[in-house]
């Protein structure tokens, strides 16, 4: 669903795996970006001007691919709606929230456990079969993100103390796997692209008055550069780095992409620790491995 089909040129293996590479840095340098934002503006300001921002952007590509602006039915503006309250307005609002009160790395971390969740209510809801592997992938994948929610404490994880910027990471993954299984049992006759415009539109509309009921126009205003500069990495960079991800999955196949974006948690510790000097600790690592290999069973298949 996130794919473009703009027209393009056949992309060879290595230009496909050096975008791969490209868009999985970009997005890993999210997570230490977003941490950067949030000294300035809140979670619904950086949501919402990042919305803003690409919508039109994204609105030309569409035009661009239907050769035009499409006809809606009532089925596409639903869609629409629900992308857009499961992906900008609930997951990305919330996980910046979480970000507010934990560090770059547990979110990177509990963030890439998500597939895993994808993983078992696609069996229950889309009836996909789940082999002794998968369920052992499921296993580590839990185990991890209790370790990382326990900071490798025992006596935290009997007593249930955990970090509730931890716990807003995990609830803002709701909405990411919400949109990604409606995602694959969406059938449209738009272009991807097209629906990822019209989910933004609507983003935009939903965000743009809580923005100034919330936050207000003055810390946008009294931003610094720092600041608009990680409204910009994320309005652009990330957002078309879906883009650009899926025509990289065309040329290489989804499990071959898959190994890129296995890399996030250990480029989020490195780049967090590089930009933010952010503590690197044994459980972050143990982690970080736990759980990309837990994936990696999860959605062998």
């Amino acid at each position: 669903m996130s794919a473009t089909d703009l027209p393009s040129t056949t992309m060879s293996h290595a230009k496909a795996y050096g975008l791969l590479f490209i868009v999985t840095v970009l997005w890993a340098g999210n997570f230490p970006a977003s941490k950067i934002g949030l000294d300035e503006l809140g979670p619904l300001t950086l949501t919402g001007v990042r919305a803003a921002l690409i919508t039109p952007v994204l609105l030309a590509l569409s035009r661009l691919a239907e050769g035009g602006l499409p006809p809606l039915k009532r089925r596409d503006r639903e869609a629409f709606i629900v992308l857009s309250l499961t992906g900008l307005v609930g997951n990305t609002t919330v996980w910046f929230w979480g970000m507010k009160y934990t560090n770059p790395i547990n979110a990177g971390i509990l963030g890439a456990a998500a597939p895993v969740v994808v993983a078992v209510l696609g069996a229950v809801w889309l009836r996909d079969r789940l082999s002794a592997g998968n369920l052992g992938g499921i296993v580590l994948t839990v185990v991890a993100v209790l370790l990382t929610l326990s900071h490798g404490s025992l006596e935290r994880l009997a007593t249930l103390a955990f970090n509730r910027g931890d716990l807003l990471i995990l609830t803002s993954e709701i909405g990411w796997i919400s949109y990604t299984l409606y995602s694959r049992a969406l059938t449209s006759r738009l272009q991807p692209v097209t629906v990822l415009a019209g989910a933004h539109v609507i983003s935009t509309l939903v965000l743009a008055p809580l923005v100034l009921l919330v936050d207000g126009w003055r810390p946008l205003a009294q931003a610094s550069w720092a600041g608009w500069a990680v409204l910009l990495y994320g309005a652009f960079p990330v957002t078309l780095g879906h883009l650009w991800y899926y025509q990289a999955v065309r040329a290489v196949g989804a499990g071959r992409a898959a190994v890129f974006t296995n890399l996030v948690p250990f480029l989020v510790i490195g780049l967090s620790w590089t930009i933010l000097g952010e503590a690197v600790h044994w459980y972050h690592l143990v982690g970080a491995s736990m759980v990309i290999a837990g994936v990696g069973l999860a959605a062998r298949r």
